[in-house]
């Protein structure tokens, strides 16, 4: 008879979750320091959406990154791949279900294919965009130049000149 102990948990079961990141968590340390277990897929665009800040994070003492709807606009990422374990302490970092909340959106790999995958939206009631501490913005400043991304919806997003 096999007892529960021996038993793989649910959650080591689980089929892993793509995650579409496009904030801080773009740093590579900061993504290790939350998901010890992530694995980097590759870069990913967000079609029709734009990078805006707003809300506001105790952590960074101001606004942080979020995406809205925007027709012809798209926010760049990188794709990840998350276990159960991972998927739970970012949504404990992310303040999920209250600060952001998990969505499904479709994503545009390097090889223009259609990704399903999951990423974070501060929900839009209430929103309001201003510009985010500096701290916040210079993580984010220097993941876009590691990665290559094009810094200027970033800078556009915080109110500043590339």
């Amino acid at each position: 008879m096999t007892t529960t102990g021996d038993c793989p948990k649910r959650d080591e079961k689980m089929n892993p979750v793509l995650y579409f990141a496009y904030g801080s968590n773009l740093d590579d340390a900061q993504m290790r320091e939350r998901c010890a277990n992530a694995r980097v897929v590759g870069r990913a665009t967000l079609p029709n959406y734009a990078l805006v800040f707003g809300g506001f994070s105790h952590r960074w003492g101001g606004a942080v990154a979020s995406v809205v709807r925007a027709k012809g606009a798209c926010v760049e990422g990188l794709l990840y791949e998350l276990g159960n374990v991972d998927l739970r302490e970012l949504d404990r970092f992310e303040g999920h279900p209250f600060a952001y909340e998990r969505v499904i959106r479709w994503v545009r790999d390097v090889s223009g294919g259609r990704r399903r995958v999951m990423t974070y939206l501060q929900p839009e009631d209430g929103f309001e965009a201003w510009a985010p501490p500096l701290g916040y913005f210079t993580v984010l400043w220097h993941a876009y130049a590691r990665l290559g991304f094009d810094v200027e919806p970033l800078a556009r997003a915080a109110g500043v000149s590339p």
